[in-house]
């Protein structure tokens, strides 16, 4: 392949099958200093080369998008492989605008006279507007790097929609399709539940496992682990050693691998360089006690008719809504309902039809809608607030009882004591179903404290908060801050509940 340096293609290989594969949708998987991201290049350089001759310009076009999951990461990574693979020098320079592009002509290696026009977008989506981007411009392909920090499918659903460069007029396009390379994803990503790294929930309807069918055609590139664990014959596990059977070593410093193990928890090694679908977290847990075993239930939570059904909002450019119902004194959160880069106009529909479509037996009006206290303020591109949109949806939203300036404190604690307490079978309170995979995998840790600019520690804001506050609205509206306090809880009855006190946490919680 003309132009690609310091990559040396070995068959055989899943990077070679990856590079050299000509499927609509294709995704590598591999450990750190795999060579994944080079073989992402590698492979828009290759459909470039292969591009028909366009009837209008004589030349072999073909326009691209490669797509990283932030602007820092995007520049620190991606941008550096595709230079140091192409430089500047030898194929043109990279502008680097908003979005920055590189656009590269070339003679064809196979010395025909024609020339390669290859145009190629670097994106990062991690602002609002960068999905915007996306869809106002035609692509030959689009490339995602790093696929395990795409956590929305919509979003690589999406990119498949702008394959359509070149058109008829030039003759159209030798391939049309995406491409990703990834290390391991968490394993609630929607990448390991297709792929089958791990097990769906059990009693899924069909309908639901048609979600994570993973399409005909599309193909899947497994490479081997970096690493491999040595273990006693008690299966305790003494160290790791390299993996003869790794793909890139020849292209690896000496001693990559063994240099990266000392200091690292075992589930960022099972992660980066064995290949293993786990949850690496960084920070401290605010719910440090949510056990997936204890708390997550195995099977699908379905609605009950006649038991009350309660809601939790919150609201922003990324609203959440995680749906709940309180049977024999425990709290059964069923669904969660995320939104990407909208408004209440447009989620407030989308919660209203989820409700009739998961929730039949259960009139609008009866529904008890609990939401963030800040939904009552007037959003910057709308004179209505978040409340009333939802209330011109015949959906009436309300502040959790006793929540005074959406103080965090009282919100985290109750939901503690949800997760805390046992019914009086000795069960833990708080049920979680599989589905609602964000919320849960914030819950296991991703939902962490961070240190702000004033010394304190606060919830990161991420896409694990949302949920993981309106879990918070839920639960209190649901009349946990009640239960707290040992007031009755509307509607549940009063008799004795065992609490199981753990060790009083000594982490900060800033309101």
């Amino acid at each position: 392949m003309s132009g690609v340096r310091q990559f040396r293609l070995v068959g055989g290989t899943e990077v070679a099958k990856f590079v050299l594969s000509s499927q609509e949708v294709d995704v590598i998987e591999g450990p750190l200093g795999s060579g994944k991201t080079r073989a992402l290049c590698a492979r828009i350089m290759r459909h470039a080369q292969e591009q028909r001759v366009s009837k209008i310009t004589g030349t072999r076009l073909s326009r691209w998008a490669l797509i990283r999951n932030t602007y820092p990461d995007l520049k620190r990574t991606t941008i550096r492989t595709w230079v140091e693979m192409f430089p500047e020098d030898i194929y043109g320079r990279l502008n680097w605008g908003q979005p920055p592009f590189h656009h590269l002509k070339f003679p064809h290696p196979s010395g025909d006279g024609t020339m390669v026009d290859l145009q190629v977008d670097f994106f990062a989506l991690d602002k609002a507007d960068d999905v915007g981007k996306l869809r106002s411009t035609e692509y030959t392909g689009i490339a995602w790097n790093e696929l395990s920090f795409i956590f929305e499918k919509e979003l690589f659903d999406e990119s498949h929609s702008r394959l359509r460069y070149p058109g008829k007029e030039h003759g159209g396009s030798a391939w049309h399709g995406v491409i990703a390379d990834t290390n391991a994803p968490d394993e609630e990503h929607w990448l390991a539940l297709m792929t089958g790294q791990v097990d769906l929930p059990p009693n899924l309807t069909e309908e639901e496992k048609l979600e994570f069918a993973w399409p005909e055609g599309w193909g899947f590139y497994m490479q081997p682990a970096a690493v491999l664990e040595n273990l006693d014959n008690t299966g305790r596990i003494l160290g790791y050693k390299v993996n003869p059977a790794a793909e890139n070593l020849a292209n690896l410093p000496e001693g990559y691998y063994q240099k990266m193990i000392p200091g690292k928890s075992k589930a960022w090694i099972d992660s980066r360089l064995r290949n293993v679908c786990v949850l690496v977290t960084d920070g401290s847990p605010v719910f440090p006690m949510f056990r997936k075993e204890l708390h997550v239930s195995r099977e699908v939570l379905r609605p009950v008719a006649g038991a009350a059904l309660h809601v939790g909002l919150d609201f922003g450019r990324q609203p959440a809504a995680i749906f709940g119902q309180n049977i024999g004194n425990r709290d059964y959160f069923q669904f969660e309902l995320l939104g990407l880069n909208e408004s209440s106009v447009t989620f407030a529909p989308k919660v209203k039809r989820f409700i009739a479509e998961h929730y039949p037996d259960h009139e609008l009006s009866e529904v008890l809608f609990w939401g963030d206290p800040k939904g009552r303020d007037k959003g910057q591109q709308s004179e209505r607030t978040s409340y009333e949109i939802f209330e011109a949806n015949s959906m009436k939203v309300r502040p959790p009882p006793g929540l005074l300036q959406n103080n965090i404190t009282t919100r985290v604690s109750a939901v503690t004591s949800v997760l805390t307490s046992l019914d009086r079978e000795g069960r833990p309170r708080g049920v979680f179903s599989p589905l609602c995979r964000t919320l849960n995998v914030g819950m296991k840790g991703r939902y962490h404290l961070t240190r702000e600019e004033d010394g304190e520690l606060r919830p990161k804001k991420d896409r694990y908060s949302n949920p993981a506050d309106a879990l918070q609205y839920l639960v209190i509206g649901m009349g946990e801050g009640d239960a707290m306090v040992g007031r009755a809880r509307a509607g549940v009855g009063t008799g004795p509940v065992r609490v199981h006190r753990g060790r009083r946490s000594m982490r900060r919680v800033a309101g």
